[in-house]
């Protein structure tokens, strides 16, 4: 999993690459926590996300939550097929803002 950050003022994009899975999740959470705190709205770009985990899952939920409680935005982006299949499995399509 690689993530890069693209800096648009009060809005970041994170364009993340690989598999967002238990081996990653953690990592990953604690970068986003860490956007969370800078930016009152955040984008992840998901076009080279290959796959996304129960682990990958919850870590986008608790960035949601944070943004959420902040009065920011969380946007999802470039959702592949077998992404955006996981997402309508939970139930997490129709929370978050896909596009």
């Amino acid at each position: 999993m690689d993530i890069k950050l693209v800096d648009r003022g009060d809005e970041g994009e994170l364009l993340m690459t690989g598999d967002l899975d238990t081996k990653t999740a953690r990592d990953a959470e604690a970068l986003f926590l860490q956007m969370a705190d800078r930016f009152a709205n955040i984008t992840l770009n998901m076009k080279d996300l290959d796959y996304v985990s129960s682990a990958g899952l919850r870590s986008i939920r608790n960035l949601y939550i944070k943004i959420n409680k902040k009065g920011g935005k969380l946007t999802l982006t470039n959702v592949n097929d077998n992404v955006m299949e996981v997402f309508e499995m939970t139930g997490l399509a129709g929370l978050l803002n896909i596009r």
